[in-house]
């Protein structure tokens, strides 16, 4: 029996708004720190060693410090701007974020500006901040979760990106059964104005499904692809077109194209017609479309021979993904990881 389709969800979302660089916002660092039972080391923060900043202790707990971060001598700067940067982690918590293996963190600055001339702060709305979450699960079932956010909107904008996500998942299923993992990306980028507005995005999503099952002939294991690529306003900087069937998908740059591919290969190797054939197939779907205009996308599917294991035609020029961004059907049987059609 054919083991079925698993659904995944992943889900990311960091929401914040903020009032409040030091001599320049490109200055500041997320890392360098570290966590020791919970007790938060801030010494050796990238951003406490930069000569050009003093750092002093606001308030601490378990898996919390904040920190205000100020000009230092060396950084001839005198107009009273300084940062308030806060940690959390967990609470028992040990490792650093250099070496990428703590569970959680989430580091931020705000701005704080001391109007020196007697009219109190002055402050700049604005925040520069990063949340990381990662988990591994080992025996029996081999799973790994990572996802990382960054913010920065108001002062943070002029040199750091106003908005990522990264998120990986990515599950090997039975540790004594091949073919049956499953994986997922996703990542997005935005261009935002001071104010917050979004003027453009970019969004990619990448989802593979191993459908084998326990006692499966390796030539019989299976697999699912699928892929999204969208490009919309300041992100989709070039025009294009695809035709697919009988419409024609159009862009102009600053529009909103997005393309999606699903492709799946089935074979039972095992498994014979009444004329003896092996029995197997390939299914492709392709879909571009405009979403800033009313005509239809253009669509193509189709079943490709028998075992054929082809992937499905993609325009990689038109996302600017390159060749090595193009999705296909692997070999699941561990042979070519994918043959891209040209």
């Amino acid at each position: 029996m054919k083991k079925g389709f698993r659904i995944a969800a992943m889900a990311g979302a960091l929401s914040m708004a903020m009032s409040g660089a030091v001599s320049a916002a490109s200055d500041l660092s997320f890392g360098g720190w570290t966590a020791t039972g919970g007790d938060i080391g801030h010494s050796s923060a990238t951003v406490c060693t930069n000569v050009n900043f003093d750092c002093s202790v606001v308030a601490a707990g378990a898996g919390f410090k904040q920190l205000q971060v100020s000009p230092s001598a060396a950084s001839g700067v005198t107009t009273g701007e300084s940062y308030i940067m806060t940690i959390v982690t967990d609470q028992t918590a040990s490792g650093s974020y250099d070496a990428n293996d703590l569970g959680f963190f989430d580091v931020s600055f705000v701005k704080m500006q001391m109007n020196l001339g007697g009219n109190g702060n002055t402050n700049e709305n604005g925040i520069f901040a990063q949340q990381n979450i990662s988990e591994v699960t080992t025996g029996g079932t081999d799973t790994s979760f990572t996802s990382t956010t960054d913010i920065s909107t108001g002062w943070a904008l002029a040199a750091n990106s106003p908005v990522t996500i990264s998120q990986t998942l990515v599950d090997n299923g039975n540790t004594a059964l091949n073919g049956d993992d499953f994986s997922s990306n996703f990542n997005y980028a935005s261009d935002n104005l001071a104010d917050g507005t979004r003027t453009g995005f970019e969004m990619s999503i990448d989802q593979k499904a191993g459908l084998a099952s326990a006692g499966q002939a390796a030539s019989e294991q299976d697999v699912q692809t699928f892929a999204l690529r969208e490009r919309q306003g300041t992100k989709l900087q070039s025009p294009g077109s695809q035709t697919l069937g009988a419409n024609t998908a159009t862009w102009a740059a600053g529009d909103d194209a997005k393309a999606i591919w699903l492709g799946q290969s089935i074979n039972l190797d095992t498994q014979l017609d009444q004329g003896g054939n092996t029995l197997g197939s390939t299914f492709g779907y392709l879909s571009f479309d405009n979403v800033a205009d009313a005509a239809p996308a253009a669509t193509e599917f189709g079943f490709a021979a028998t075992k054929a294991e082809r992937p499905w035609q993609w325009d990689a020029a038109a996302f600017n993904i390159g060749t090595s961004g193009q999705p296909c059907l692997a070999d699941p049987t561990g042979g070519a990881a994918c043959n891209v059609v040209p």
